[in-house]
């Protein structure tokens, strides 16, 4: 939502999520350096990512005469600099000054983010937990409610995926990592309830932050990417019906009383209040006894996502 917001802004191109530092990068290093024809094939990736779609064709073939022209015959490119001299090129072939990306992960690469991108400015999207279970819970269901937009298997790997404890273990861990940053003023935290609630006056915070020009226009947004309603193209804007519907149902005791338990400190920092629940046992110790094995086959249906499995487990478990 908040790229789609920025990217009706005349100067800012937003991205795909590229998946750049968690997926592309080689050897897991922002650093290292590549050959020529490596560092054209790590273009073409980008490039295909870009104007096919992150579900779309990775086939790099019809990118390499293109890559091939950007970089020349350059050789010893770092790996991070092939990033930037993409994000720069296809900013201005779109006629645009400022590239917008949006991948979720990349909150994990803040750091090499900053080192590379000095002056950078990122927004960090902050959400009600049991939001985002909810959320998580029904993403399986975007491909029909996106119009068959979304892979099957996209679908089963988002079914798979979802346990109560494991997406609230993500969310701290999310949320640790976002502490680290409160007093940096590259970034800006904006609450997603804040967001739609007052939209206007939470877009021209950003804006202030970013360094452009606010105007009404830039909410006029479709309404799309929802894991509870069907896209639509037809209706524009910011919809406030869609915060808070975990509180209408869809979780039940059990999840909710796990999310509270996992996320409980990281929930009350950010001003998120508990609710009483009375978690149902025969559900809660079903839970608790199937996770390591949803764990273990969610790991496994990603592994081609996963450039350090071993740091994720890392801060999974943290």
């Amino acid at each position: 939502m908040m790229s789609r917001i920025l990217g009706n802004h005349r100067e800012v191109l937003a991205f795909q999520e590229l998946h750049f530092f968690d997926e592309l990068l080689p050897h897991a290093s922002a650093e290292y350096v590549l050959d020529n024809n490596k560092a054209i094939k790590l273009f073409a990736t980008l490039l295909a990512t870009q104007r096919n779609g992150y579900f779309g064709s990775k086939n790099i073939d019809p990118f390499l005469k293109e890559s091939s022209s950007v970089l020349n015959s350059e050789t010893n490119i770092i790996s991070a600099e092939v990033y930037k001299r993409f994000l720069s090129y296809e900013t201005r072939k779109n006629g645009k000054i400022i590239p917008c990306e949006q991948t979720p992960q990349n909150i994990f690469a803040i750091k090499e983010i900053l080192q590379f991108f000095p002056q950078s400015k990122i927004i960090l999207m902050i959400r009600d937990p049991r939001a985002v279970l909810l959320s998580q819970k029904h993403k399986w269901k975007r491909r029909k409610l996106s119009g068959g937009k979304i892979p099957l298997l996209e679908s089963v790997r988002s079914k798979i995926n979802y346990h109560p404890e494991t997406i609230s273990r993500i969310w701290k861990s999310v949320m640790k990592t976002a502490l680290l940053y409160k007093n940096n003023r590259n970034i800006l935290f904006v609450k997603y309830e804040d967001l739609i609630s007052d939209p206007e006056s939470a877009i021209k915070n950003v804006c202030t932050h970013v360094g452009i020009n606010f105007s009404p226009e830039l909410l006029n947004i479709p309404i799309i990417g929802s894991s509870n309603f069907n896209d639509t193209d037809q209706k524009y804007g910011i919809d406030a019906s869609k915060t808070d519907q975990w509180q209408a149902g869809g979780l039940s005791n059990s999840e909710i009383h796990i999310c509270q338990t996992v996320t409980g400190d990281q929930m009350k920092l950010f001003g998120y209040e508990k609710i009483v629940v009375d978690a149902e046992i025969i559900p809660l110790t079903w839970y608790k006894i199937s996770m390591p094995f949803r764990l273990g086959l969610a790991l496994l249906l990603n592994l081609k996502r996963l450039k350090n499995s071993g740091d994720l487990i890392k801060r999974f478990l943290s």
